[in-house]
Parts: C-alpha cells; structure tokens; sequence
C-alpha cells in the first residue's frame, strides 16, 4: 500500500512537470469579491486553480509598497481556493492610505501570477469606477546654498489641483537626507496659507542633500523628492549680488531708451521747426525776388540821355 501511494505522487509530480506553461496558465483563475472597499470591509480572494497547488497573495499600496507579510493560501482537493487577506482599518494609515491598491497572486505550482486591481476608498464605487482622488505635491527649494547660509522650503499640497487646508502634521513623515547617511525630520514647518508650508534649511556639511516631502491628508499619501547641494561660500547673497546688478542693467537699459526716444523726439521736432521756417521764408525771398524783378523792369524803362560833344 506504501508502495502504491509513493507511486501515485511521483505520478502526479511527473504529470505536473511535463505540464506546458500554456496549461497552467489557464488554470489559475483568482477574483476580489469586491472592486472598491471602503473602512472595516474585509478583502476576500477566491480561485482556482490545481488540486493540492498552494498560493502565495501580496498587496502592495498605491505607492507600489507590500504593505503586508505574504499570505499563504491552501488549495482544496479540487484545486478551489478562497482566504480572508485582511480587514481595512477605519481609517486610513499611511502604509494603508485610500487608492489603487494591487493583489498578486502566484501559483507555487507553476510559477504564474496574476495581479487584481481594486480600490480603498472613502466610499465605495460601482465596479471600482469613480473620480480618482489625487494628492500632489509641489515642492521649490534653491539648487545650492552656502554651507553658513539659509534656505527656504516651500511647500505646495493640492487635492485634484486644489489646495488642501491642514496643519503641519500634514508634512510629518517628511526628512532631511544628509551626505553622511544621517536622515533627519524635518520639524519647523510653518502654514502660510492653505495647503502652503515653509520652513527652513540649513547644513553645516559639504556635499548632496535630498530633501524627502512626504505629505498625509484626507487619508491619501503623496511623495516628493529634491536636491540641494551645499557648498563653501555665500551661494545665496552671490545670487542677491548679482540679481541687484541684473536690474541695475536692466533699469540702465530702460533709461538709455527712454533718453534714445526723447532724443528722437527731440530731432523731429527741429525738423519739423526747420521746415516750419522754411516754409515761412519762401513767400519773403519769393516776393524780394518779385522786388528785384521790378526794379530791373523800371531801370530798363527810363530814357538814354545822349552827350553831344562839345566844338
């Protein structure tokens, strides 16, 4: 009887390795039972598959993050499968904040996978379909600084293109990474204005820094990433420098046309004087020549007086 069972598995692991990929393919079938969850819902896989195969389920956030330790799923004689994955918090967190969220699926048996898609919402959708919900980020920092000068972050979060109002806890998870492998938080946020943040930065080592924004509002996470090089010497007031010579060739320039457009004007105005004057001068030398031209007439007129010579 021993010899007979040990024979009836190497004949199924035969028949298993001689199996094309194509036909494993086809036999692996998972769904969710649902296409968008909402708070306290739980996340139920069903499939099937081979009998006696054993699945191996991943979720990764929105993010692209596994945000929970692989689940091992047993399979039923006639090869069906169905397993609680998980509960959804009530709230959102921020390693399960709401969005896009991905199962993957993977037989043991033949290595092939299978990824569903569904969505963690505050309210659920038919079919998963709905006004996706996008938090951004927008962050502006200088590209380089001095190692003794002062740099301003400033901070834009948006919801769908609108700004977000929040405090500065919106911007918790956020963090310094610092050329010696040291990371830091960042914890002088201030709020200017809704979904607008400022704080300061400043270094004392030489070299890269990435400035890492993390924002966590309405139960959506959004990240964001920058570069500041550090460097000796005053970056900052250099660049004041040269921006107060920029506008004083800039004003320079203005006045030299201004004084290029008076002067213009100015000689168009001494044509227009000259011709003015000309204009007035031809009736004068027209009527001396008119003058001129009558006295020739009269002289031209008056007798010869003939001179007789005396005897």
């Amino acid at each position: 009887m021993y010899n007979l069972n040990i024979k009836h598995t190497l004949a199924i692991a035969l028949a298993l390795m001689f199996l094309s990929p194509s036909v494993f393919a086809q036999a692996l079938t998972a769904d969710t039972d649902q296409k968008s969850y909402v708070p306290k819902d739980l996340l139920v896989v069903t499939g099937k598959t081979f009998p006696q195969d054993a699945i191996l389920a991943t979720l990764s956030n929105p993010q692209g993050r596994q945000v929970l330790t692989p689940q091992q799923i047993d399979v039923g004689a006639d090869g069906s499968f169905s397993k609680i994955i998980m509960r959804w918090p009530e709230e959102p967190t921020e390693d399960l904040p709401f969005g896009t969220y991905t199962l993957k699926i993977t037989s043991s048996a033949s290595k092939q996978s299978l990824f569903l898609v569904f969505r963690f919402d505050k309210v659920a959708t038919p079919n998963g379909v709905g006004e996706e919900r996008r938090l951004e980020l927008t962050v502006s920092v200088p590209p380089s600084i001095g190692r003794e000068e002062t740099g301003k972050i400033i901070v834009e979060v948006s919801l769908n293109g609108a700004l977000v109002k929040g405090g500065v806890d919106t911007l918790r998870g956020s963090r310094i990474y610092y050329p010696d492998g040291s990371v830091l938080p960042i914890t002088n946020f201030t709020v200017i204005d809704d979904g607008i943040y400022v704080a300061d930065f400043k270094s004392e080592q030489i070299g890269h820094h990435i400035i890492h924004i993390q924002a966590f509002s309405q139960g959506l996470l959004a990240n964001n990433a920058v570069g500041v090089f550090v460097e000796e010497g005053a970056i900052l007031s250099l660049g004041k420098e040269i921006g107060k010579v920029n506008d004083n060739l800039e004003k320079l320039r203005d006045e030299t046309i201004k004084r290029n457009d008076e002067l213009a004007s100015a000689v168009t105005q001494t044509s227009n004087a000259a011709g003015q004057v000309t204009s007035l001068l031809l009736p004068v030398i027209g009527l001396i020549v008119i003058i001129l031209a009558l006295q020739v007439t009269l002289l031209s007129r008056r007798p010869r007086i003939e001179h007789t010579p005396e005897k």
